[in-house]
């Protein structure tokens, strides 16, 4: 059992840790951080306040909806069926009597179903947290109905264009918290590469890009956003989930022991929708429940300008949408 008392140290421990990769998205450095900092159970009470989880009915998804819901929080879960999320609505509400869950139909890569899901939280009172979880890694190439590469458009452009359309629904200090992925460390920002095409696809790669688009994104905006709404990204280490057992089988067999259960993926998640991530910095980028680099590779770093292009690209890509 570690026993470091002072927090020099345990920062010195961290950042070793951090320089592992393998010790620090695994659960041993989730173990381990739980013993230098404890992540112990969210002090916090979200009575009365509303969140929307995308991907909700299982894995991380699903971890992250029944921690809200453990707070106090009225949590809507999305899937792309809606007898899918109501399902697993319902099972979350009847583990708990006090629970408040329902299920909303979402897929996050069709601009139709976005459109009209924020119609329907628009009804609601009010809107908390959003916490973009939905998205898959395929290893087959595959477009929206638009034409759009599927990963591309469910992770980066359909949640941008969801959270533009709820932005004047959020209340005061609303959290938006970015699920993205260790793997966006392996690639940069570069727009002419962003959207690959069949000839060169490459499952995981799109996902990373994807993933690193995401945490561009949130470090443009969030600066912009703030204070009225605290936006943070993060990754949750290496967790076994289906999504990895379909999209990287033969990772999961190398990995398969030192995988992250989804609930101690999903902690930082809750931590940052139920907290908004203390006095950090807009924008930042988080692994078990603290700031990180979002650089690892030299050449990977991105400047506000490449930023500033994506959301103006984003921006075009979306404009469909938006005028009807």
């Amino acid at each position: 059992m570690l026993n470091i008392k002072s927090s020099n140290l345990k920062t010195i421990a961290d950042t070793i840790l951090e320089a592992t990769i393998v010790g620090s998205f695994s659960n041993v450095g989730y173990g381990a951080r739980d013993r230098l900092f404890g992540l112990g159970p969210i002090d916090a009470d979200l009575s009365g306040q509303r969140a929307l989880v995308t991907g909700g009915t299982g894995g991380i998804g699903r971890a992250v909806a029944e921690g809200l819901v453990a707070l106090g929080a009225h949590v809507t879960l999305t899937s792309r069926k809606l007898a899918r999320a109501q399902e697993i609505a319902e099972e979350i509400s009847s583990a708990r009597p006090d629970a408040l869950c329902d299920g909303l139909q979402l897929d996050t890569g069709d601009f139709d179903s976005i459109l009209a899901a924020a119609e329907t939280l628009r009804r609601t009172a009010r809107i908390d947290m959003i916490c973009h979880n939905a998205g898959a890694l395929t290893s087959e190439y595959r477009t929206t109905e638009g034409g759009m590469e599927q990963t591309l458009a469910s992770h980066l452009v359909g949640p941008y264009l969801l959270t533009k359309e709820l932005r004047s629904h959020l209340v005061k200090g609303a959290r938006v918290i970015w699920m993205s992925s260790g793997g966006m460390y392996t690639q940069g920002l570069d727009l002419d590469q962003l959207e690959m095409e069949e000839n060169d696809y490459r499952g995981a790669i799109a996902y990373a890009r994807a993933k690193r688009a995401q945490v561009e994104l949130v470090s443009y905006l969030a600066p912009r956003w703030a204070p009225e709404v605290v936006m943070h990204s993060m990754h949750p280490g290496w967790v076994d989930t289906p999504g990895v057992e379909q999209g990287l089988p033969g990772f999961r067999t190398i990995t398969g022991p030192i995988l992250r259960t989804p609930e101690q993926g999903a902690d930082t998640m809750i931590w940052l929708a139920a907290t908004g991530g203390g006095s950090a910095a807009p924008g930042s980028f988080w692994l078990d429940r603290r700031p990180r680099s979002t650089v690892y590779r030299p050449g990977s770093a991105s400047d506000e300008a490449q930023r500033q292009e994506l959301v103006e690209w984003l921006e075009l890509v979306t404009l469909p949408a938006t005028v009807g």
